[in-house]
């Protein structure tokens, strides 16, 4: 309660921008006539944190970006949102989507994951946490890869922002590029929805880049993004062991069983076991999500105000050609595996 009161003014301040993120989404819908933004609500929500911390103008006395709100939302609540986003895992989809699309989702994060991190830290000498959230938000699912990943590593807003801003930035162009593929007649619809699913940055992306083309699209291309998605919890526990504090390692697992494995990856894997056997009601989900949503873009939110412009202008170029390399190298994985695994 003390906090609350604290922090009153800086947590306003967050809610309001998440609101007014919201709004515009929903005017983006309603102008698009789509059920499924393309800049998702995230994408909003952290641009309007870093121009309302970067431009000067007065603020009302009822809000404030000078406390620890910012901070708050984008740790504490962002990791509770996490949790929630593992409801939304449900392991079944693996058997509806068969052997060998499972197998192409499964490797294209096996691949991609190492090969961007290596390509961000080696070629372009970038930060080992920035080369990680861009190798996880572009092998992944995107913006929730990189939150979840962000939380493990506790890596600067700076590192998340440009992570997730870039990576958006070549999504949108693939959103309005990749249709062409299919419109030349160079591919089929199901094989069109495989490479959407495996290249496409963000899940509202992936809907908005399949489900042009024709509804079989955009099924495929849905189910395949979400066979990656499963991978988010294997690789949160990966990252979450490969990163440990090297001063614990002489004590036993057990032992430490708080600092190898935190209490939000804790929480999202039973989370990830409770809902996949679909115990849980759809109606009751769609609430569990929404929530887990609204939380997420008031964690992007304050971690917009955290970040200075002159933090971004750094490493601008070399995050901005390591995407297209991540998105280029997923093409190539799934038209390689569509052919190599005759998926017609």
């Amino acid at each position: 309660m003390f906090f609350l009161q604290k922090n009153i003014k800086g947590l306003s301040l967050c809610l309001f921008l998440t609101f007014i993120s919201f709004g515009i989404q929903g005017l983006e819908s309603y102008v698009l006539n789509m059920s499924k933004p393309i800049i998702d609500v995230l994408i909003i929500a952290l641009l309007a944190g870093i121009l309302v911390n970067n431009i000067r103008f007065p603020m009302p006395r009822i809000f404030s970006k000078t406390d620890d709100a910012p901070k708050f939302v984008s740790k504490q609540l962002l990791e509770f949102a996490v949790i929630l986003l593992g409801f939304n895992v449900n392991f079944s989809i693996m058997k509806e989507s068969g052997i060998p699309l499972m197998i192409l989702s499964v490797l294209s994060v096996l691949i991609c994951l190492p090969i961007v991190f290596l390509i961000c830290k080696k070629l372009f000498k970038l930060d080992k946490n920035i080369s990680l959230l861009v190798a996880a938000g572009n092998a992944i699912c995107g913006n929730s890869a990189v939150a979840a990943i962000a939380s493990v590593i506790k890596a600067r807003p700076s590192h998340v922002a440009i992570a997730i801003s870039f990576s958006a930035v070549i999504g949108l162009a693939q959103v309005i590029l990749l249709p062409l593929i299919s419109i030349a007649g160079l591919i089929n619809d199901f094989q069109y929805g495989i490479l959407v699913g495996l290249s496409v940055y963000a899940v509202p992306q992936v809907v908005a880049a399949s489900f042009v083309i024709s509804p079989e699209a955009g099924l495929i291309a849905t189910q395949v993004k979400l066979l990656r998605v499963l991978m988010l919890g294997p690789v949160i526990f990966g990252v979450t062991l490969l990163t440990r504090n090297k001063k614990n390692e002489k004590k036993s697992i057990l032992q430490n069983i708080f600092t190898y494995i935190p209490w939000f990856v804790a929480g999202f894997i039973v989370a990830s076991i409770i809902g996949s056997p679909n115990l849980i009601p759809k109606d009751i989900l769609s609430y569990v999500n929404q929530i887990s949503k609204f939380f997420f873009a008031v964690a992007m939110t304050g971690i917009g105000l955290s970040v200075s412009l002159k933090d971004l202008k750094n490493s601008a170029r070399e995050v901005a050609v390591s995407v297209i390399a991540a998105t280029t190298l997923m093409i190539i994985i799934a038209v390689s595996g569509i052919y190599l695994l005759d998926l017609k």
